[in-house]
């Protein structure tokens, strides 16, 4: 059996700065061909700051019903999926990195043994502050989304917590380090 890699999912409450994160470590990670950085599909027009394809609802289901996602769900209105190629470069032995839901969480530790979740958290008011800023949303949606920011415990071995209040550059070299260890392990 060939080696297998590992799945990287970033998770937290909206506004934490997941794909601020992301985006840091791709930049510091570009080079290294074993770290792979996937794109989820989501059920929206592309936003400023958020890396991800587009499609309508029912070009989304459309795709599920064919098997195109390693993991999907529903939040905000919205449907989200990982494609399923991850599987294919976690067979291959490559850290798969994503961003997730922790909603999504308990299916994906069934899915996928070899996983590493990376809780992004901010406190309350800079979630608030972050998700004004960013504009996306009406202030209901995003009452809505503080509201949800604590419906879910993130714990357990293979969780890495990481507040994300300060500097990009201080949350983004702690996420590196843990995707480095990760790597670490992969090739063990």
């Amino acid at each position: 059996m060939s080696p297998r890699g590992a799945l990287a999912i970033v998770v937290g409450p909206s506004g934490a700065g997941k794909d601020t994160l992301i985006e840091y470590v791709r930049s510091r990670l570009k080079d290294d061909p074993r770290v792979r950085f996937v794109r989820r599909l989501i059920s929206r027009p592309v936003a400023v700051g958020e890396d991800h394809e587009a499609v309508d609802y029912d070009e989304f289901q459309r795709r599920l019903l064919a098997g195109a996602y390693g993991l999907h769900w529903q939040a905000h209105g919205l449907c989200y999926g990982i494609p399923s190629e991850i599987d294919k470069w976690l067979e291959q032995g490559d850290i798969v990195v994503a961003n997730g839901s922790r909603a999504v969480l308990s299916k994906a530790r069934r899915q996928y043994p070899q996983l590493l979740v990376i809780n992004v958290t901010a406190p309350i008011d800079v979630l608030a502050r972050r998700l004004v800023e960013r504009g996306r949303e009406n202030l209901e949606s995003i009452r809505g989304r503080l509201i949800r920011s604590d419906e879910y415990l993130v714990d357990g071995a293979d969780v890495v917590h990481i507040d994300n209040s300060g500097s990009v550059e201080a949350a983004g070299e702690r996420l590196l380090a843990a995707f480095v260890a990760q790597v670490g392990r992969a090739k063990q």
